[in-house]
C-alpha cells in the first residue's frame, strides 16, 4: 500500500495538516497492514485443511515511516531456524503452478536414489500428523535407513542413527528406494513390513517429474479487500486525533 499510488485522494488531504500529516498516514498505513494480516490468516484456515502454526505465521509485515508512506505484507523468504522458507509452500498455493525442491528431495537426488529434478508425492505408506503432513519422524527414518544424511556444508551418504534404525528392526520395517521402478512397482520409496506369514509393500512416497497446484489461496483478493475497508477505517480516526491536537494548540 502506496499512499499517492493506492488512495490519491487521501495524499491531498494530508498536506493540510502539515507535519502531522505524514504521521497520520503511516500510522493509518501500518495499522492497516496488521489487519490485512490478520484476514490472510483467517483465509489460511479456509483454504487448508489444518494449516500448522508455522505456516499461518508464514508472512511478514513492513511498516510504514513518516519519510516512506508504505506498508507491505508478503511471504517470509528466511526460515524459521531449520524450517523450509514460507514462500516456497505459500507461493505456489497463491500463485499456482509448481514448486520448489524440498530438502528430502535434494538429498535423494544428490545420491543418485532420485531422478534429478523429480518430487516427492504421498503414497499410502506415508504417516501423517494433525495438519495432515508427513511425519518428520518417518521421513528421519527414511534417510536414516537409506544412509542419507545432510553432511557439513554438503550432501552425502552416511551410516544412520543407530537408535533410529534399532527401532525399525524391530517394528519389521525396511525402507527401499527405487529410483527407476521395478517389477510394476512406479519409481519411489517403499515401506516393506515382515509379519509372521509373510510381507507387504506399501509405496511411501511415490516419484513423479512435475507437481502442478490450483491457486487457492486469496492472497491478493482477500489483501485488497481488506485494504479498501480498513485504511478509511484506521485514517479518519487517525486524521480526528491530528485534527483536535492541531486545535489545541
Amino acid at each position: 500500500m502506496n499512499i499517492k499510488t493506492t488512495f490519491p485522494a487521501m495524499a491531498d488531504r494530508i498536506s493540510g495538516l502539515g507535519r502531522q500529516g505524514p504521521f497520520v498516514a503511516a500510522v493509518s498505513l501500518t495499522r492497516t497492514a496488521k489487519d490485512v494480516q490478520a484476514a490472510i490468516k483467517d483465509e489460511m484456515r479456509t483454504a487448508f485443511d489444518r494449516p500448522t502454526a508455522y505456516a499461518l505465521n508464514g508472512t511478514f509485515l513492513k511498516a510504514a515511516t513518516k519519510t516512506s508512506l508504505e506498508a507491505r505484507v508478503w511471504v517470509k523468504d528466511n526460515p524459521f531456524g531449520k524450517g523450509t522458507p514460507a514462500d516456497r509452500f505459500l507461493l505456489p498455493q497463491i500463485l499456482g503452478g509448481g514448486r520448489g525442491h524440498k530438502g528430502a528431495e535434494r538429498l535423494l537426488q544428490a545420491n543418485g536414489l532420485m531422478p534429478a529434478g523429480w518430487f516427492l508425492v504421498p503414497g499410502e505408506g506415508a504417516q501423517l500428523d494433525g495438519n495432515g503432513n508427513i511425519r518428520r519422524s518417518q521421513i528421519t527414518q527414511i534417510l536414516s535407513q537409506l544412509k542419507v544424511q545432510r553432511g557439513a556444508g554438503h550432501e552425502s551418504r552416511a551410516t544412520g542413527s543407530q537408535r533410529s534404525n534399532r527401532t525399525i528392526a524391530r517394528q519389521g520395517v525396511t525402507y527401499f528406494a527405487l529410483p527407476n521402478g521395478n517389477r510394476g512397482l512406479p519409481p519411489g520409496v517403499y515401506l516393506k513390513r515382515r509379519f509372521a506369514h509373510g510381507s507387504a509393500i506399501r509405496p511411501v512416497f511415490v516419484f513423479v517429474s512435475k507437481v502442478e497446484y490450483q491457486a487457492r489461496l486469496k492472497f491478493h483478493e482477500v489483501g485488497e479487500a481488506t485494504v479498501q475497508a480498513r485504511f478509511p477505517v484506521h485514517f479518519d480516526a487517525e486524521w480526528a486525533k491530528a485534527v483536535a491536537s492541531t486545535r489545541l494548540r
